[in-house]
C-alpha cells in the first residue's frame, strides 16, 4: 500500500508458515493501523484508523525497572491472536535481552490451549510503541479484546 510503513514483520516458528506484519499508513493525525498474516491456511488482515479500533485491535505496555512488556491484540472471524515484544534486563550492568512472540486462540479456548511461539524479526526491541500514536496502552492488569468490537 502507497505511504505504508512496517513497524513489525517476521516469521512465527510455528508448523504453519505464519508470517505476520503490523504496517501503520496515512497522515500522523489520522493514521490507520493495518495488521497482515498468511500461511499455510491463507492469509487475512484487520485494520482500523485513530479511535475506531476498541474490540478489533488493542494495546498495553507494561514497563517496570528491568522489564517493558508489550502486548497488541487483533481479533478475526472468532480468532484472537497476539504479538508479544518484551525487553528484559537482570540488573545493573546487564545485558538486556529482547524477544518477540506470537499466540493465536480460537474464540472461547482455554487459556491451556493457547500456544506462543518465537517470531523471528529483524525489528527494534520494543518496536511495537511505535503504535502508541495511534492506539492508547490498556492498563495492563485489564485483559485486551474482552469488549465486543464497537
Amino acid at each position: 500500500m502507497e505511504s505504508e510503513t512496517t513497524v513489525i514483520s517476521g516469521q512465527v516458528q510455528d508448523d504453519f508458515g505464519l508470517d505476520v506484519a503490523v504496517c501503520l499508513s496515512g497522515e500522523a493525525t489520522a493514521q490507520t493501523i493495518t495488521i497482515r498474516w498468511s500461511g499455510e491456511g491463507g492469509g487475512s488482515e484487520v485494520s482500523c484508523g485513530f479511535g475506531e479500533c476498541d474490540g478489533h485491535i488493542e494495546y498495553s505496555r507494561y514497563t517496570s525497572p528491568h522489564l517493558t512488556i508489550l502486548q497488541l491484540a487483533w481479533r478475526k472471524d472468532g480468532s484472537i491472536q497476539r504479538l508479544y515484544q518484551t525487553l528484559e534486563r537482570a540488573g545493573p550492568g546487564e545485558v538486556a535481552t529482547h524477544t518477540t512472540s506470537h499466540s493465536w486462540e480460537s474464540a472461547g479456548a482455554a487459556s491451556s490451549d493457547v500456544s506462543t511461539y518465537e517470531v523471528v524479526s529483524d525489528a527494534e526491541p520494543l518496536h511495537l510503541m511505535r503504535l502508541e500514536g495511534v492506539l492508547s496502552p490498556r492498563d495492563w492488569a485489564a485483559p485486551l479484546l474482552s469488549k465486543a468490537p464497537q
